[in-house]
């Protein structure tokens, strides 16, 4: 049983990767947009991301995320930049922006409301296979009051 698992992550790996037969990379020329789930990161401990490239080493990227239970919610929005050292589809880059944080709380006597807003910036490397796979990691310094540093891996498809 581990070994199958084992060949089918290989093989999903092997998919995502390898280049496509048609030898037409997927740069940020080519595919400008791109949707991602981050894993931790800016929004804490997940969210999803639309990035768009403004300019050849440049782009704007959106992201949200939304943890519930029964009693509380806690919202994130993050509007940021992110700029490329390099036009390669391997390449280092610098994110940064605000996270707007909402929640709220109904249980019991704690009952209501709370918003606010911190910043992030941080070094990367994005890597984006010919097929349009995108794989982003990240070390974001959260900042408000101080700040601290918090990893992120971004996982999607540029198109």
């Amino acid at each position: 049983m581990k070994r199958g698992r084992i060949t089918l992550v290989a093989i999903i790996a092997a998919v995502l990767l390898l280049p496509a037969e048609n030898g037409n990379g997927q740069s940020r020329a080519d595919a400008p947009n791109d949707f991602t789930l981050e894993l931790l990161g800016r929004c804490i401990l997940y969210s999803l991301s639309y990035q768009r490239m403004v300019a050849e080493q440049f782009g704007v990227e959106v992201g949200g995320s939304l943890l519930a239970s029964n009693e509380e919610s806690f919202g994130f929005l993050s509007l940021g930049g992110r700029a490329y050292l390099s036009t390669s589809n391997a390449a280092p880059c610098i994110t940064g922006g605000v996270v707007f944080g909402s929640s709220s709380d109904d249980s019991g006597v704690f009952d209501g409301d709370a918003s606010g807003a911190y910043y992030y910036i941080g070094p990367g490397f994005e890597y984006r296979s010919d097929g349009g796979f995108v794989l982003r990691g990240t070390v974001d310094f959260l900042i408000r009051d101080g700040f601290i540093v918090w990893p992120g891996l971004q996982m999607g498809i540029a198109f």
